[in-house]
């Protein structure tokens, strides 16, 4: 406040009146911008606040153990229903939809095989929430 004092003081021995300067607010930021920087900092914190929702909701969610066991069962119990449909075709295939059919369930089998032998080689398993 000395400071404000001392500058007051050498004005008006310059012959400068600063009314202004003498006012008891002056200085003082005005309450409207008080609250307009209050307004910007509680709207910044919800984006913030929004963002970190989305980024959670966005993020991988890690498969629990009983929930990859439930998984790898039901491959392999799926493997097992497509294999024994498989042994049940006739092994002498001599029509187009026999061959197309064969085909198909040994692709079904070998994709099968694949899934299963992925989920049992990685103990950890993350999954993208959508």
């Amino acid at each position: 406040m000395t400071f404000l004092v001392l500058d007051v003081q050498r004005l008006a021995k310059a012959g400068v009146v600063c009314e202004s300067a003498l006012e008891p607010d002056y200085g003082i930021t005005p309450e409207y911008i008080c609250k307009r920087n209050e307004d910007v900092k509680r709207a910044q914190e919800e984006y913030d606040n929004y963002i970190q929702e989305n980024l959670k909701k966005a993020a991988m969610k890690r498969l629990s153990d009983e929930e990859r066991e439930a998984v790898l069962q039901g491959l392999k119990k799926n493997w097992e229903e497509v294999h024994k449909e498989f042994q049940s075709l006739s092994v002498f295939i001599d029509s187009i939809p026999k061959k197309i059919r064969k085909q198909k369930l040994e692709e079904e089998m070998k994709q099968l095989e694949h899934d299963i032998s992925v989920i049992e080689k990685h103990k950890i398993i993350y999954i993208a929430n959508k």
